[in-house]
């Protein structure tokens, strides 16, 4: 594997020393090296967001304080560019393609692309309107007809839910201009789709489209059925393998290019709410080392955990994701942790860029000086407390937080021998959160807690950690209206735990950040910040 940062911070280190076996003691990876903690930025970023397609949706996010966008929709697939008026008004935001990947032939992932200008898929969904009444008779326009030189582009998915009012009534569909097809078997023809009955429920049908356009009728009785999703979408249709290298160095389509890193120094893929095994992931991050790593906390996916929804409903928070970092970790694979809030809007979980001063320096090399971030892993994960006003309502710029690392370094002995990692942490308010505890993470687990604005973890010589992760939270003094909160409650608590904490709980509403209506959720009160890990590197 590519290790760029460790070979250049190997190569300004003194010769370390040679044991009585002549083996060179180990060294270490630290993606901080050469970030200058005295001048460099910090600029909230997005790896995994949607929304960003209109005026009020920028405009939300830049209240935020995000100074990266790099939204990632899908149905198309596609970079989504900033608005002109938008960019001209905020000409301080920095812009950055990418998109997120999905339906894959062979894994049920999704991955980002970040700096990424490939662009995939088709979507067209029917609004409340134009499902109301029956029949229902449309037009999607736009297709690409099926080649069997490129089949992919060529199929799309058919999704339909009728719900019933009573019974269990049925509904017809038809659909001129396309076959049913079976994707599972290389796309094959499996003949048109002529008053098939549909069940009540979510329904799927593959199509392949014969030409540019296809229409569709859907018979039903309006007293016994509702249509509450009718559209015509189109992923990937690939194996994951043939989308990393597109998305990574492009490939040819019609006599062009298409695809590929816009900066061959910057950015790469992450891998998104990776519920599955260690093994899947460690298979792709293998692939290539632009593939960048996992997402840690995601917002949509119970943050650390693989459950949907938020913690309200359960009665141990998952840590899913969070453990499989450390297990990914601990095999000597090198996996940046990623922070997102992907559909919540107005959730928690941001990516902190760490980089020189952008003021003076055109769009394209701020775009290249933040994706390189990204690349190197020079950046910092925040999950941070909601900002509130004095009707305890959620108000922007919702978990936007100062608390950051102020230093991670590597310290050395007098021979240039890696010795212990140092942190120290500061920004934190000194009302609301005034307390501060930084944790060092091994593969062992928490290898030394300090409870002060800096702290150090000794490398042991004999058995040295794999890697060590730094990750710090700020707390205030009390939680569930009144309730001590101290540094010995806080050592008890796993991240997802101190992810709970909370004075009340709200409803849903304007700025909720959770998904189902019967949710009640925990308003979170404390900053978390996790670092990227500092790596050994095996002589």
């Amino acid at each position: 594997m590519k290790r760029r940062q460790a070979l250049l911070s190997l190569a300004a280190a003194p010769c370390l020393p040679v044991g009585a076996a002549g083996k060179i003691s180990h060294e270490y990876e630290n993606p901080y090296e050469g970030v200058d903690w005295d001048t460099w930025e910090c600029v909230p970023s997005m790896s995994h967001q949607h929304q960003g397609t209109t005026t009020s949706s920028l405009e939300s996010f830049r209240e935020m304080g995000y100074g990266h966008f790099a939204f990632s929709n899908y149905y198309p697939s596609a970079p989504t560019p900033l608005l002109p008026a938008f960019r001209e008004k905020h000409p301080d935001v920095v812009w950055a393609p990418n998109a997120e990947q999905h339906s894959f032939l062979d894994t049920g992932l999704h991955f980002n692309s970040l700096g990424s200008r490939l662009a995939t898929g088709y979507g067209k969904s029917l609004s409340a309107a134009e499902r109301k009444d029956s029949p229902i008779q449309y037009r999607f326009e736009n297709l690409t007809p099926f080649e069997d030189e490129r089949p992919w582009e060529g199929v799309y998915r058919l999704d339909l839910t009728l719900n019933p009012s009573i019974g269990k009534p049925e509904a017809k569909l038809t659909v001129r201009g396309a076959t049913a097809c079976n994707r599972k078997e290389n796309f094959a023809d499996e003949g048109p789709v002529e008053n098939r009955t549909l069940p009540a429920g979510k329904n799927t049908i593959y199509v392949r489209a014969n030409g540019d356009a296809m229409d569709l009728t859907l018979e039903y009785d309006p007293d016994e059925i509702s249509i509450s999703q009718l559209r015509l979408m189109q992923g990937t249709n690939r194996p994951w393998r043939d989308m990393f290298r597109a998305a990574l160095d492009g490939e040819v389509r019609d006599g062009k290019v298409v695809g590929g890193l816009l900066h061959s120094d910057g950015g790469g893929l992450t891998l998104n709410h990776p519920t599955g095994k260690l093994e899947t992931y460690t298979e792709m991050l293998d692939f290539d080392p632009r593939v960048l790593g996992i997402e840690v906390w995601n917002q949509l996916t119970s943050g650390f955990g693989s459950d949907r929804g938020f913690y309200a409903s359960m009665k141990n928070p998952p840590g899913h994701f969070y453990q499989l970092w450390d297990q990914i970790l601990a095999t000597g694979r090198r996996c940046w942790g990623f922070f997102v809030k992907d559909h919540n809007t107005y959730g928690r979980g941001r990516n902190v860029l760490l980089t020189p001063p952008l003021a003076d320096l055109p769009p394209g090399k701020r775009e290249a000086a933040l994706l390189r971030a990204y690349r190197n892993g020079a950046f910092f994960g925040s999950v941070a407390s909601i900002a509130t006003n004095e009707k305890g309502e959620t108000i922007p710029p919702y978990d936007h937080s100062n608390f950051r690392f102020c230093h991670l370094r590597l310290k050395r002995d007098e021979t240039g021998n890696a010795v212990a990692v140092e942190a120290a942490v500061g920004g934190n308010d000194p009302v609301r959160t005034p307390n501060v505890q930084i944790r060092f993470v091994t593969e062992k687990g928490i290898a030394h807690v300090v409870d002060a604005g800096m702290g150090e973890l000794e490398l042991s010589l004999s058995d040295p950690p794999q890697f060590v992760r730094v990750e710090a939270c700020a707390y205030p003094d009390t939680h569930q209206n009144g309730k001590p909160l101290n540094a010995e409650t806080i050592r008890k608590l796993a991240p997802a735990q101190i992810a709970t904490l909370h004075d009340r709980q709200i409803e849903r509403g304007p700025g909720f950040f959770g998904n189902s209506a019967e949710l009640r959720t925990p308003l979170p009160i404390v900053d978390q910040i996790f670092s990227q890990p500092i790596l050994r590197i095996d002589g």
